[in-house]
């Protein structure tokens, strides 16, 4: 299994998640679907040996990734990223800018109650979908180490982005985590792997090896999907709790009085 470049990786299979009955679910995958369809979309394979010589031979040059693989110089370019995606080259680069009446309507969405959820907390306090969307955005996107339990500012403004379909320089983001993983060995095993494969299958008219299966569990399916609704019932979102708290005392109050 391809294990030591896609540590965090997560991919979707947009056909099969969007087929399911789960209405929270398939509303965040269709937003997912609308602006990163070519970036998430799983392609179930990867070329390790292709891209541990990239990271291996690879270094940036004013703002342009430099690399050898297969006896290939290559030049990997913003533009070539985003073509190579479909990634929108347009809109915010920062999201400093963002509404303060749509990040207050988006803390209580989370929530899925009129209490707002803030960061940094735990991604436990967000409805199932959004704790969902936590994960995809923190492994498949920031390619970070470490614990996905704590929700951001940078996370949770990038969830904002994605659910009321901002405009956004996706391009230009996610570019800029690609170089800034180049630049730091320690970021390399995080994510991107897949996206890399892609890239080098377009660009090197050779065989880069034999390609390794990604494990099941990098791959979002309608079926693993519904194991994680399944595991994921009993979690009850903070603001959903403290509802049901207030609902179950003003019952036993009514009927005592």
């Amino acid at each position: 299994m391809a294990t030591s470049f896609s540590v965090n990786t997560l991919h979707v299979d947009f056909e099969s998640v969007l087929a399911m009955e789960h209405s929270g679910m398939v509303g965040m995958f269709k937003m997912l679907e609308n602006r990163l369809k070519g970036f998430l979309t799983a392609t179930g394979s990867m070329y390790e040996a292709a891209v541990g010589e990239f990271f291996t031979n690879t270094k940036v040059i004013a703002g342009t990734i430099v690399c050898s693989v297969a006896n290939r110089k290559l030049e990997l370019s913003k533009e070539v990223f985003a073509e190579t995606f479909g990634l929108p080259t347009e809109g915010m680069v920062g999201f400093l800018d963002i509404p303060k009446e749509t990040v207050s309507e988006m803390r209580i969405r989370f929530y899925g109650s009129q209490v707002p959820f803030r960061a940094p907390s735990k991604k436990k306090g967000m409805k199932m979908e959004y704790r969902l969307l936590h994960d995809i955005v923190a492994k498949a996107l920031c390619a970070k180490a470490g614990s996905f339990d704590m929700v951001t500012s940078e996370k949770f403004d990038l969830m904002v982005a994605i659910l009321v379909d901002l405009t956004v320089n996706w391009s230009r983001i996610l570019f800029n985590t690609f170089i800034a993983m180049v630049n730091s060995q320690s970021r390399q095993s995080q994510g991107y792997a897949v996206q890399i494969s892609v890239v080098l299958g377009n660009m090197v008219n050779t065989d880069l090896g034999e390609s390794v299966k990604l494990h099941l569990k990098k791959v979002l399916t309608g079926r693993a999907m519904a194991t994680y609704i399944k595991k994921n019932l009993k979690v009850t979102p903070a603001g959903e709790s403290s509802k049901k708290t207030e609902d179950s005392t003003s019952d036993t109050e009514g009927g005592e009085s």
